[in-house]
């Protein structure tokens, strides 16, 4: 299945990337034709700025669907594909690709070890310092029309229980209807990625200053 729409976004994405001197770990496109869908993973790199996050991973979902609607829509592209698939004439999808965003935290450096603690003190502790993310986030960027949510795996040991894995993940979706061709299309792309990149560094910064003033209060 070809994805000509989709594959001008990613260009757009991985030439900005490459322009502001972003490092990716992983830039990959995938598509699974059984579902008819197609997306792109971004994972950037955030152990050179903090220690207690580790990862950033951006992830851009799309489907034939879209693709079809978009290519209806822009101009310049009536020799797209799809727009010969009778099947998908009865579309009625809104043109809007969906995007998560995940923060990947340092489970170890979100969690030291106190010893004058004994029983579950670090999920204990780590649960204090994420409602305190989550409440600063929502002060921050007001009421949102995406998700923000925390994925947590818990394991244990001879001091009791711990957080394995601390994700935390939010829901996007941005809006082309009002995108009249490709270069209109790719303009709103930078636009919407520079939004993504510019609310990633806020949430690590506050993020970063919440988990080293709750470790600080503890170890004083």
């Amino acid at each position: 299945m070809n994805y000509p729409i989709f594959l001008s976004i990613v260009n757009t994405i991985q030439s900005d990337v490459e322009s502001k001197h972003i490092q990716t770990e992983n830039f990959r496109t995938w598509q699974d034709n059984t579902i008819f869908a197609t997306g792109l993973e971004l994972n950037i790199n955030l152990q050179r700025n903090t220690r207690y996050l580790k990862k950033l991973s951006i992830n851009f979902d799309w489907d034939q669907y879209r693709e079809f609607i978009l290519a209806n829509q822009l101009s310049g592209l009536n020799s797209h594909p799809l727009l010969y698939v009778d099947e998908l004439k009865q579309a009625k999808t809104k043109p809007t690709i969906d995007v998560e965003l995940m923060w990947m935290f340092n489970p170890e450096n979100c969690q030291p070890n106190f010893k004058e603690r004994k029983g579950n003190y670090r999920t204990d502790f780590a649960s204090q310092w994420m409602d305190l993310i989550s409440k600063r986030i929502h002060a921050n960027f007001g009421p949102q029309t995406n998700v923000t949510r925390w994925h947590v795996e818990i394991e244990g040991d001879s001091e009791g229980k711990y957080l394995s894995n601390i994700q935390l993940i939010s829901y996007f979706q941005f809006d082309l209807s009002k995108t009249t061709d490709i270069q209109d299309l790719q303009v709103f792309v930078q636009k919407s990625l520079k939004s993504l990149l510019v609310r990633s560094s806020r949430v690590v910064k506050i993020s970063e200053a919440l988990i080293e003033h709750s470790i600080n209060s503890v170890t004083d």
